[in-house]
């Protein structure tokens, strides 16, 4: 083989390993969302849902949704979060350009495409802010939430979430680590928290999010569209101050943590 072609094909491997495991943080290119100046919903050009053949589990799906149904939260994040979770009827995890149809239920998007769409349906006002007037990028939240408060809301109502046992359906999380390819995860809490009787270092919580690999308890796992948007449960592995220090990708199954040493925040909108 000429050697000039292994750095190639390195990149190329690492290219693929992050289309698979995490969300591309850089700025992305416009979407196809727009925001109603009216009314706040997002309005996109219709899109063709597939068929699929794949059969789907309906056991774990409704107890997954019946999980999600006890909950109790006027948090309007977590609120367009369920939402938009309950109005599936196409979901896949693409990078830009995405593909969003609240009305036909077309939702084909990475991670950092869900929690955009959910901003500017739910808090247009800290969309903007967070992005600074352009789409945001995953450091962009990284960055806002690292300036607020943990206990006095900014003039938007924010305030920043330090340990993963306190957290509320409808808080905002991210993991970054900009020096590798794979910069990066957010997620939207869609649970209460509780710590794993099996591992005492591990928060566990249900989430959504859209990614390319399930987590613990999965809606995604046997359904008919198993990437894109869906439910499933996120360990955090936390010190011994309860603050977080890595994540169990699949919560309470994950056999070791990954994505240890990396920067994770998380953001509550107190309204």
């Amino acid at each position: 083989m000429d050697s000039r072609a292994v750095p190639v094909i390195l990149i190329l491997l690492l290219i693929s390993l992050t289309t698979l495991a995490g969300c591309s943080s850089t700025t992305k290119v416009q979407s196809t969302v727009t925001p109603s100046q009216e009314t706040g919903v997002v309005g996109t050009a219709s899109t063709v849902v597939a068929e699929s053949t794949i059969p789907v589990t309906t056991t774990q799906k409704e107890n997954i949704t019946g999980q999600l149904a006890s909950v109790r939260s006027t948090n309007p994040v977590w609120l367009e979060s369920y939402r938009m979770f309950r109005n599936i009827k196409s979901t896949e995890y693409i990078h830009p350009p995405y593909m969003d149809d609240d009305a036909a239920g077309v939702y084909k998007f990475d991670c950092l495409g869900f929690v955009d769409h959910v901003l500017m349906n739910a808090t247009p006002d800290s969309y903007r802010k967070i992005g600074r007037g352009v789409n945001p990028s995953i450091e962009s939240y990284a960055t806002y939430f690292h300036t607020l408060d943990t206990a006095v809301p900014d003039s938007l109502g924010w305030t920043r979430v330090a340990r993963p046992a306190d957290l509320k359906p409808g808080d905002i999380c991210l993991w970054l680590r900009p020096s590798t390819l794979d910069t990066g995860h957010m997620w939207i809490i869609a649970g209460i928290p509780s710590v794993n009787p099996k591992r005492t270092d591990e928060v566990l919580v249900r989430i959504f999010d859209s990614t390319g690999t399930g987590h613990g308890d999965d809606s995604r796992t046997g359904a008919a569209f198993r990437t894109g948007l869906g439910s499933g449960i996120l360990g955090y592995m936390v010190d011994r101050d309860g603050q977080p220090v890595g994540l169990y990708w699949e919560g309470a199954a994950s056999t070791g943590a990954g994505e240890k040493d990396t920067t994770i925040v998380c953001g509550r909108l107190n309204r």
